[in-house]
């Protein structure tokens, strides 16, 4: 364990540092000129250097104490935010969120303003991650993971079922949506990532392609920005993450094959926040967004505005059995 000096010798010391002045840090703390001083003259005998250096007749930090007033700073302000969001978890509007980065970054982001909208005192914190969230060790309240999730003391309902395309930049004219998956394939090197290749290739008519990736991730992100900047010519990705770019222009559906992912996502949270007010309002939204998404996609709403030649059609043969209510 760390030693570690005075609390209050550190409160002083850094409020005079940023201050520039005894007299208006003992203000701040509310406390004699003379206490301010004598924890300033603790701190540097813990430390056993000079701190301020008092041969002029201003008040100038050392070296050492302008470096140390910075590193005690931050640590005062990671403790001070640290406390406010402990304490504002207890508050009823408060959710914290498990999430998948790609999905987080795709899919839930744009559509959490019109949560805000909604709810505008609500609080949401979302946690990223890869890995499950171990919700005995972890203040979130509810995850959303890719994939059902059956553990003891969780309770899970799926939110919606996704699919699986081949996609590349807008402007990569090798690439067009009428073209075989196996023509695609030989054009460029190709990313796959973790999605369900051997179902895609199946409902393709190719053989299950063997894997030269030049590079290997673990997350779409990776993924889209490796055909950002042309490291790839083609990437396997799950609709949800590529819906919005492909409706912005910025990406294209390669070949007319989509087939339907043999995951979906799915809605995590520990049996103790089974009956919890906050949560059920954040199931019912979730729930309603992912429907939208849903009949959005189906519609073919959401490319009204793009190259005609991209056409979803064929998602109109498949449907989603979305649950809709939070019972």
């Amino acid at each position: 364990m760390f030693k570690l000096p005075p609390l209050p010798a550190l409160r002083a010391f850094e409020s005079v540092a940023r201050l520039g002045s005894v007299t208006r840090a003992a203000d701040e703390l509310n406390v004699t000129h003379s206490a301010i001083s004598h924890q300033v003259r603790v701190l540097e005998e813990y430390l056993g250097i000079a701190l301020i250096d008092r041969s002029a007749r201003r008040m100038h930090l050392t070296h050492d104490g302008r470096t140390y007033a910075y590193q005690i700073r931050q640590s005062l302000q990671q403790i001070g935010g640290m406390t406010e969001r402990i304490t504002q978890r207890a508050q009823s509007e408060y959710l914290t969120i498990g999430v998948l980065p790609s999905f987080a970054t795709h899919w839930l982001i744009p559509r959490l303003p019109l949560f805000r909208k909604e709810y505008p005192d609500w609080r949401i914190e979302l946690v990223a991650g890869l890995d499950m969230v171990d919700f005995d060790q972890s203040p979130v309240d509810c995850a959303i993971r890719f994939g059902n999730v059956s553990m003891h003391g969780l309770r899970s309902e799926p939110l919606m079922s996704d699919w699986q395309l081949l996609i590349a930049k807008a402007n990569d004219s090798r690439y067009h949506s009428e073209q075989s998956a196996h023509e695609a394939l030989t054009i460029g090197s190709s990313l796959f990532a973790n999605e369900d290749i051997a179902n895609w290739a199946l409902e393709a008519g190719i053989d299950t392609p063997t894997l030269h990736e030049p590079i290997i991730v673990n997350d779409s992100n990776l993924a889209l920005e490796a055909i950002r900047t042309g490291l790839i010519g083609c990437a396997l990705m799950r609709w949800s993450i590529a819906a919005h770019w492909i409706s912005q222009g910025h990406l294209k559906k390669v070949t007319p094959h989509m087939s339907k992912h043999v995951s979906g996502y799915h809605l995590v949270w520990p049996n103790r926040n089974h009956d919890s007010s906050k949560l059920n309002v954040f199931r019912a939204w979730l729930k309603q967004q992912c429907n939208e998404f849903e009949q959005q996609t189906l519609n073919g709403d959401l490319f009204n505005h793009i190259d005609q030649s991209q056409d979803f059609s064929f998602l109109k043969t498949s449907t989603l059995n979305l649950p809709l209510t939070t019972e």
